[in-house]
């Protein structure tokens, strides 16, 4: 196989960061993936009470104030929160320091797909005063034509802060983190559904590759576990309603799976470009080595059901990589448990990893941490990188039975497994048919 632009910079792994319903830290949440833990549990937030969903990977005991000091905690909404906390680890663990300057070039790219108008933006800055109950979601049209029309004849109206739809827009967190770092290198927010956080890692890479900077904070932030989310996604028919238990709610790959779970998180990667890297010494954890994305153009809320629009998305990163398919060593799957989406996502690997396919191992991370919608392909990114420094993959939880669309593939299940891993593939797929693949390869010199 031949592809790709063998003049360009090489792009490194040297720092990352996560917060999800796992823990508050990367290091955290690969424990808990490694164990076979589950984060997912009931929704305690008080104003997500008395909906039809009661579970998420809700993050709990997250406090702003202690993570990120009194100045910065709340000027944004959570996933804002969200995103800069995690942002700062990743720098920390790539050993870079804004202080000094480190990253003054930088280039920010962050990915945020439902957050226009979070928890804390709506109730926390006081736009009106509302008792949310459980028929909320039969009135929220009602109420959003109010907010709109900047008048209220039905609730009592309270003065709004100049900046608050700023605030709860997708590109907050972006700005948010570039400005705590002083950084003036290229600025960009992917706003594409479920395939967003995977798309920065590819963005990114195109501008270390030409030289637009040396150094690139990638990822994702998303904090919708609010009645707003819960609301549109169960609309969708997307998330599961098994909340008599809910560490076995979400079933990738599994017979009798019946949807996602909603989670909420941030992941963030710090990628440079190989040169850069070498000259200040910085720990490489990988490489990132293909990166590529496709369109199904079938459905807004469903994927071609064959795996032709998947399986697009993978082939471009492996022409990208210049990687013939026999390289790939374990999939990192985007496997929401969705009736079309899993088996689609199967029958994609197939085709394109053809007779190598039932040798790799393949994880899907979600049945433990559920899907956090635009952070869901940074935080499997990060993932993919710790299973190449760790030599092991986590197991899919609960996959008991599998479904017979998606057999003759290797599952991890049970525990992790250990195997040495050169190439991984790490998949992201949203809604509207956008598909997304990046390919991390042990660093080798």
């Amino acid at each position: 196989m031949t592809g790709g632009n063998t003049h360009r910079n090489r792009v490194v792994v040297t720092g990352l960061g996560a917060v999800c319903c796992l823990g508050p830290g990367a290091e955290e949440m690969w424990q808990g993936l490694l164990e076979g833990r589950s984060g997912i549990r009931k929704i305690a937030a008080p104003d997500c009470q008395g909906f039809e969903i009661t579970i998420a990977g809700e993050i709990q005991n997250f406090d702003p104030l202690a993570r990120l000091g009194p100045q910065w905690a709340y000027i944004g909404d959570r996933f804002s929160q969200l995103g800069l906390a995690a942002a700062l680890e990743a720098i920390e663990s790539a050993g870079l320091d804004a202080s000094r300057g480190d990253l003054r070039e930088a280039g920010v790219v962050l990915a945020n797909a439902h957050n226009n108008g979070g928890r804390d933006a709506w109730s926390g800055h006081a736009l009106f005063t509302y008792e949310m109950g459980p028929w909320w979601p039969d009135r929220f049209l009602d109420l959003f034509h109010t907010v709109l029309n900047g008048y209220n004849t039905r609730y009592a109206p309270h003065p709004v802060e100049q900046d608050i739809v700023y605030r709860q827009s997708s590109d907050f967190p972006t700005h948010l983190v570039a400005r705590y770092l002083q950084t003036t290198g290229p600025l960009f927010t992917v706003s594409s559904a479920c395939v967003s956080g995977a798309k920065t890692v590819e963005r990114a890479v195109r501008w270390l590759r030409r030289g637009q900077c040396e150094v690139a904070l990638a990822g994702g932030a998303e904090s919708v576990v609010d009645p707003w989310g819960i609301w549109f996604l169960n609309a969708m028919k997307a998330l599961t309603n098994f909340s008599q238990d809910p560490e076995h709610a979400s079933r990738p790959f599994d017979r009798d799976r019946t949807g996602f779970v909603l989670s909420e998180g941030a992941g963030v990667l710090v990628l440079e470009t190989l040169d850069h890297a070498r000259r200040r010494g910085a720990p490489i954890l990988a490489e990132v080595v293909g990166v590529g994305g496709s369109a199904n153009a079938n459905s807004l809320y469903a994927p071609e059901p064959v795996g032709d629009g998947v399986a697009g998305a993978m082939r471009a990163a492996l022409h990208d990589a210049n990687l013939e398919p026999e390289k790939i060593d374990a999939v990192f799957a985007h496997a929401t448990a969705t009736g079309i989406g899993d088996p689609a996502e199967a029958d994609g690997i197939r085709i394109t990893l053809g007779d190598h396919a039932p040798s790799v191992a393949i994880t899907a991370t979600k049945s433990m941490i559920g899907h956090a919608i635009a952070a869901a392909g940074a935080l499997g990114a990060i993932q993919c990188v710790q299973a190449i420094r760790d030599g092991l993959i986590p197991p899919i939880k609960n996959l008991d039975v599998i479904d017979e669309a998606c057999a003759g593939l290797h599952y991890v299940r049970g525990q992790a497994e250990a195997r040495r891993v050169d190439y991984v593939l790490n998949n992201a797929f949203g809604f509207g048919g956008a598909n997304g693949s990046n390919i991390f390869k042990r660093f080798t010199g």
